[in-house]
């Protein structure tokens, strides 16, 4: 399918060995480039032809799509070591990033260009997000002080940190970070709500015995209360929900109504949109009314 057939504008070209230098080299330091190697009426180069035609338009000019029709370039493909079709080649800042055999799904597609497309700022939160998932507490919030140095006045670097020192236990560090930023610094909530719950179980005893005394006392709400805490002290958010939601069903205006306004304590950790903190919310809403 000739790329003039496709709602691509600006973003595809055709490349020869005489605009290789321009459209793909030099443009690859301005934008990443997908250089896709096609042959006219193959199936497999039509389907992904056309789901290129759908997918880079969408990123509005972060990317350009560079096509090399391999019946009319036999020395491109050799040059750069094409050994069958489709194939997609990255490249990015004059360097070749990937390379991509065989037919493509729309999925993996655009997880690699969301990727490509990121902004610095992005890339380096979502290495923080990929140490976080595999227990690397310690880069990510070394990752952090570096952002915070490049980025001084950025407050919401500072509350990220914060959060994650609770996290680490290193309490002192936290409340002092804590108390230098404004009231109303983004993120703040989360970081004071999760000591909150640290601070609300420092003198209690393990969770597993907080546990046992919630299961042997199911009718003293102090104990249900204590284990909720503990819970969400561990990062076990939904148990200690849970908790809490069942405590409300029991009695909802025990101790000055603490088992609502500690689910609301819990949400503000969770943060504005989180889906655990909607469904509880809607929950809690239900059994209130």
């Amino acid at each position: 399918m000739p790329a003039n057939e496709m709602s691509s504008g600006d973003f595809v070209t055709e490349i020869t060995a005489q605009n290789f230098q321009t459209d793909v080299v030099e443009k690859s330091q301005q934008v990443p480039v997908i250089m896709e190697f096609y042959a006219e009426g193959a199936a497999p180069s039509d389907e992904l032809s056309k789901l290129l035609g759908t997918l880079i338009p969408s990123y509005q000019g972060k990317l350009f799509w560079a096509r090399v029709n391999v019946q009319a370039n036999q020395q491109l493909v050799q040059q750069l070591g094409v050994r069958g079709l489709p194939t997609l080649k990255v490249v990015k800042g004059g360097q070749l990033l990937d390379n991509l055999e065989g037919p493509q799904t729309q999925a993996a597609l655009s997880a690699l260009f969301d990727q490509l497309t990121m902004s610095e700022g992005d890339q380096i939160r979502a290495q923080i997000a990929g140490y976080l998932s595999v227990g690397d507490r310690e880069s990510a919030m070394a990752m952090l002080r570096e952002m915070m140095v490049q980025e001084p006045l950025n407050a919401s670097l500072k509350t990220e940190l914060c959060d994650l020192m609770i996290q680490a236990n290193q309490i002192q560090e936290a409340e002092a970070l804590l108390a230098s930023l404004p009231a109303d610094a983004e993120g703040i909530e989360k970081a004071k709500s999760r000591l909150h719950f640290v601070q609300q179980v420092s003198e209690l005893d393990p969770i597993e015995a907080l546990e046992a005394l919630a299961i042997s006392h199911p009718d003293d709400q102090s104990h249900l209360y204590h284990f909720a805490c503990a819970l969400v002290a561990a990062d076990q958010i939904e148990a200690g929900l849970q908790v809490l939601l069942d405590m409300l069903r029991r009695d909802k205006s025990w101790s000055e109504d603490k088992a609502r306004q500690t689910m609301i304590r819990v949400f503000e950790l969770l943060g504005k949109g989180d889906p655990m903190a909607s469904t509880y919310r809607r929950k809690m809403f239900t059994l209130m009314h």
